[in-house]
């Protein structure tokens, strides 16, 4: 976990010192859709969406859902499944820098989680538990605009899983 927080801060200082008023990738009335995979998490591939609308030329909120599965199998006694889902509002804070296709950014989110285990086979079930809890926590991120409406984005941070990274889109 030390080494995610001294990414994070590396990464938040270089997207700080590369700040100034310049051409701008991102901009009020922006709506912008991420789809993408995650890594880490412990619970298999994650899969997450977001959508955020320009609030300001800086701000931008919206919200996330992500899900992830696994399964762990016993022979032909049966198996676990393990489920994970997370719904949460978002907030982000636009840095300009001089590229035009570049779009970093710094967020939080605020949110509910669920995760589950269950039992599946033809064996009697052992108990199978659920817990939800609020949850709250941070993202960095990057969005790459490869044309006009589409771009490819890199998040670390709070989610179904550490690094998510997928495609972007303008709407």
């Amino acid at each position: 976990m030390k080494i995610t927080r001294k990414l994070t801060l590396a990464i938040a200082l270089t997207v700080l010192g590369a700040s100034s008023a310049s051409a701008q990738t991102y901009k009020k009335g922006d709506k912008l859709v991420n789809a993408g995979l995650g890594i880490g998490g412990g619970f298999g591939i994650p899969i997450g969406v977001s959508y955020e609308h320009g609030f300001t030329d800086r701000i931008s909120g919206g919200g996330y859902l992500g899900y992830a599965g696994k399964n762990e199998s016993f022979g032909d006694s049966g198996k676990w499944k393990y489920t994970y889902v997370l719904a949460a509002a978002r907030v982000s804070y636009h840095f300009r820098i001089k590229d035009e296709k570049f779009d970093p950014y710094l967020g939080a989110i605020l949110g509910y989680n669920i995760a589950s285990v269950k039992w599946q086979g033809e064996e009697a079930a052992p108990a199978s538990a659920s817990a939800g809890e609020v949850i709250f926590g941070g993202h960095l991120g990057a969005r790459y605009w490869l044309a006009e409406k589409i771009g490819i984005f890199g998040e670390l941070g709070y989610g179904v899983g550490l690094l998510n990274l997928g495609v972007a889109f303008k709407l």
